[in-house]
């Protein structure tokens, strides 16, 4: 095989794993160790992982990296855990190291937790990577990380008409650790919680359940406006202002109209950013149920 086929087929088999590629795939297209060493000299195959190469490109992704990792962990692997959870959009956060499931005995490195499984579990794929399926990730995900991010991506997968409430629970065998953390979030789901946009309203919502306050209706049109958490017969709005979405000038401007929109149809507007809820929620909830009780009071001196 030319030199030139040979870069060909590689490039066809890295282009469906986000330009990486593992040594055991260079093996199997026929390229010899002397070659793979050569390339490596000039720079067209580079060193991601021990036996993992980026092909004709230092550019990291997160994609690349992810790839690199399965790679690392040789065939049969799969993205697992929080990891399999953020790539299929279940937990809009990844975790501080990337989770893979190997049925070989490899040693994990900086950045990757490997989990060794003997037993075989059937791969999905998701944008090409393949992962577990949605039970065994859910399982895995209320084994190592905490309730509210499981009942986020019980949420998100209400959310994409894909939640399965009897898979689920067969996943959860007893003994498996993680199954009755499931189940445990299974019992207490609320499905409210699919409407939420990101941790910022998850964590309000969670806040407000805590604390015993009236549930608001998450991400609704009132009057033509789009409103993070919604009391309709208080009459009361809540925003939450995450630094993304309400940071630059015309973004702050858009807000104060839609306050001013709002406060014309006599409704009151509370306004409350990352730090509040997280830092001062003891003042938030308080602010909230104040708001409420006094919304209550107007509104039956009007009825009587």
């Amino acid at each position: 095989m030319t030199k030139h086929r040979s870069k060909e087929r590689i490039a066809e088999v890295a282009g469906k794993q986000a330009g990486q590629i593992a040594y055991s795939q260079l093996k199997w297209l026929g390229i010899s160790p002397s070659t793979i060493d050569g390339w490596k000299r000039d720079g067209y195959l580079v060193t991601s992982l021990p036996c993992v190469f980026s092909v004709g490109h230092r550019a990291p992704s997160w994609e690349a990296s992810l790839w690199s990792a399965v790679l690392y962990a040789g065939p049969g692997a799969m993205l697992s855990h929080g990891t399999a959870a953020r790539w299929l959009g279940l937990i809009d956060f990844a975790p501080s190291v990337s989770h893979v499931t190997t049925p070989r005995q490899k040693r994990s490195l900086g950045g990757i937790q490997l989990h060794v499984r003997r037993t075989e579990l059937e791969r999905h794929f998701h944008k090409g990577i393949p992962t577990t399926s949605i039970p065994v990730t859910m399982v895995n995900l209320a084994a190592t990380m905490d309730s509210r991010a499981v009942h986020r991506a019980l949420g998100q997968l209400d959310f994409q008409k894909l939640l399965d409430i009897d898979s689920l629970l067969a996943a959860c065998r007893h003994g498996r650790q993680g199954a009755a953390a499931l189940r445990e979030a299974i019992d207490e789901y609320d499905p409210r919680r699919k409407y939420a946009n990101g941790r910022l309203e998850e964590n309000f919502y969670s806040l407000c359940k805590a604390r015993g306050l009236p549930l608001p209706l998450l991400n609704v049109y009132v009057h033509d406006i789009k409103c993070d958490a919604y009391w309709p017969q208080e009459g009361l709005v809540t925003e939450l202002d995450s630094e993304l979405a309400h940071s630059s000038p015309a973004q702050r401007r858009r807000d104060r109209r839609n306050d001013m929109i709002l406060r014309r149809y006599g409704l009151t507007v509370h306004r409350y950013d990352w730090d509040l809820v997280h830092e001062q929620p003891a003042e938030v909830s308080r602010d909230v149920l104040n708001a409420l009780i006094r919304l209550m009071a107007e509104r039956d001196r009007r009825a009587s």
